[in-house]
């Protein structure tokens, strides 16, 4: 690895931005030069009138390798990601197999070696009978228990459920919605003729609520540690807000403060997603708590399927949307359009993940840290175009936006991987270390 100087450019932490050069060498980050006689033998990066971020952390991907690499595999959507200014994600356990054991994670990480261009971590999946397993099973970012069955039908409820949280030993990240409530619902407007957005009644907000409600007081209970994945309403931010003392946290998605009901009207089941889109007020009402920090993170639940999916049946219909390589450049936008300042961006998407997951030496610009950059043009606009997208979905809920605030350099493990539009490097994604 030869040396790089990112210069001229202002970096940017949560506490606000600072005009200096940094120079990166042997993959890290290793010191602020203020003179260029201090430098030798660095290729020189001009960043005039350019923001440098940390590389984006995206702990809720779902790249489908092994099993529907059709939809994505590591190679294809870890390109994705280093378009968009993401530099470590940390990968799903609902495969084909799930990553439920030890054997199957041994796989998994021997299958992902030497073909991302990210760095990666993975999740240990609870299907309610493999607590030794994932009591046992080292280096991975979490348990991932899904609180109703949504992709992969690995839902757990009950005393299983309360069992992971009593004996469990790692962090917990739940998808919580409530199965009863589900089921109710479909019951009874699963009648005659109905649209997609039907959707977003049957997981209504109430069984969202009731099972992040059921889900915190078991974190109380037995003061476990727990992360609820993608909340969707103001009825959990509520209940949310109340538990932040028992080791509650949180994430957001784009789509959910991005899309709302009424763009069923477009998209159809392009947007059915696992929870639903909700009305504008709930939107609102996420924006609101994203602002006032009950919300800690955003990341994206990239859930990839083939435009042939897509476009069946309601009821045939798979959850989930593409979202990877938009994070970045969806909510620089938004900060360009005041919504959101560029260092409340940083500490959502960069710092406060990497705490809560306890990924060392990333997510920050400092001395000593994983050189993970990703270099910003806040003034460049550019359309979002079917064909120029890296993932292998091959579509997205934001074409045709035009965005203002793109990634143009992304580097990882300090090797330049993508130069304004291209990737230029090779597959260096390590595996994290927790």
């Amino acid at each position: 690895m030869g040396k790089i100087l990112l210069k001229n450019g202002e970096v940017v932490s949560s506490k606000g931005t600072l005009k200096i050069d940094v120079l990166i060498e042997d993959g890290k980050i290793v010191g602020f030069p203020e003179d260029d006689d201090e430098v030798s033998d660095a290729e020189v990066v001009d960043c005039m009138d350019k923001l440098i971020l940390p590389g984006v952390i995206d702990p809720h991907v779902h790249f489908r390798d092994p099993g529907q690499t059709y939809k994505e595999d590591f190679e294809s959507g870890s390109r994705a990601a280093v378009s968009g200014g993401v530099t470590t994600v940390l990968d799903m356990p609902n495969n084909d197999p799930p990553t439920i054991s030890r054997k199957a994670l041994d796989d998994k990480r021997a299958l992902v070696s030497g073909r991302s261009y990210v760095n990666y971590g993975f999740y240990i999946g609870y299907d309610g009978g493999n607590l030794e397993e994932v009591n046992e099973v080292k280096n991975v970012a979490g348990v991932k228990v899904f609180v109703a069955d949504s992709t992969g039908e690995m839902g757990v409820s009950g005393e299983d459920l309360e069992k992971l949280f009593e004996k469990g030993n790692k962090l917990i990240v739940a998808h919580a919605e409530d199965t009863k409530i589900i089921e109710e619902n479909k019951k009874k407007l699963l009648k005659g003729k109905y649209g997609p957005e039907i959707h977003s009644e049957i997981r209504s907000p109430e069984a969202a609520v009731s099972a992040v409600k059921y889900v915190c007081e078991l974190a109380k209970k037995y003061k476990h540690s727990v992360h609820i994945a993608h909340i969707s309403t103001e009825g959990e931010v509520d209940v949310i807000e109340k538990y932040k003392d028992s080791g509650v946290t949180c994430e957001v998605t784009p789509h959910h403060l991005h899309l709302t009901e009424d763009d069923y009207k477009h998209w159809k089941n392009f947007i059915k997603v696992n929870p639903p889109v909700r009305s504008r007020m709930e939107v609102f009402s996420l924006w609101k708590a994203l602002k006032m920090g009950v919300i800690d993170i955003i990341d994206t639940d990239h859930a990839p399927h083939s435009l042939e999916e897509k476009g069946g049946e309601y009821l045939d219909v798979p959850a989930g949307v593409p979202g990877v390589e938009m994070l970045l450049p969806i909510f620089l936008n938004t900060v360009d359009s005041e919504g959101i300042t560029i260092s409340e961006l940083v500490g959502l998407v960069c710092e406060k993940p990497a705490e809560i997951f306890g990924i060392p030496n990333k997510g920050r610009i400092m001395e000593g840290y994983d050189a993970d950059i990703v270099v910003v043009d806040m003034e460049l606009e550019k359309k979002v175009e079917r064909e120029k997208l890296f993932s292998k979905a091959g579509w997205s809920p934001y074409e045709d936006l035009v965005l203002k605030g793109w990634p143009v350099l992304t580097i990882v493990n300090g090797e330049i991987v993508f130069d304004h539009g291209e990737i230029v490097g090779k597959p260096v994604g390590k595996e994290v270390e927790f």
